[in-house]
C-alpha cells in the first residue's frame, strides 16, 4: 500500500483544480507523481469529495472568490494566498527549512489536519 502526502489539505482549491492537477501527474510541478490508475482514482475522488465548493471554511470562500474561473493549481499563484503572504519577505521562502512558496507545513505546523489558523504559524524571524 502506497501512502500518498499532500501538501496542501483538499479544501484549499476547488474540484477543477484538483481535476487538472491529477490528470497530468507525469508533469507534476517538475517531477513524476504518477500512480496506477486506481491508487489515482482513490486520491482523485478524496480531494473532489473535500474540495473548496463543498467546505465550510472561511478560507475555502476566499480562494474560490480569489481563483474565479481561472485554471490554477497552485495555491501560491491564487490572488488570496499572494494576499495573505504580501508582508513575507521572499528570503524566507528561500530559506533551507522553508525552500519554496510550496512548503506550507513550514510554517503552518497543522497543515496536514487541514489547520492553517493564525495562532498555529510558526513565527517566520526564525527563517530570516
Amino acid at each position: 500500500m502506497h501512502r500518498a502526502i499532500l501538501c496542501i489539505p483538499p479544501n484549499l482549491l476547488p474540484e477543477k483544480s484538483w481535476r487538472i492537477l491529477m490528470g497530468d501527474l507525469e508533469n507534476h510541478f517538475g517531477d513524476d507523481a504518477s500512480l496506477d490508475k486506481k491508487d489515482e482514482k482513490i486520491i482523485l475522488d478524496f480531494l473532489v469529495q473535500y474540495s473548496a465548493e463543498k467546505s465550510t471554511k472561511k478560507a475555502s470562500f476566499k480562494i474560490l472568490k480569489s481563483i474565479g474561473n481561472k485554471d490554477i493549481i497552485a495555491i501560491t499563484q491564487t490572488t488570496y494566498w499572494k494576499k495573505k503572504h504580501e508582508d513575507i519577505p521572499k528570503s524566507v521562502f528561500l530559506n533551507k527549512e522553508v525552500k519554496s512558496k510550496a512548503n506550507c507545513k513550514a510554517c503552518h505546523s497543522d497543515v496536514e489536519k487541514g489547520l492553517i489558523e493564525n495562532d498555529k504559524i510558526k513565527n517566520i524571524n526564525s527563517f530570516m
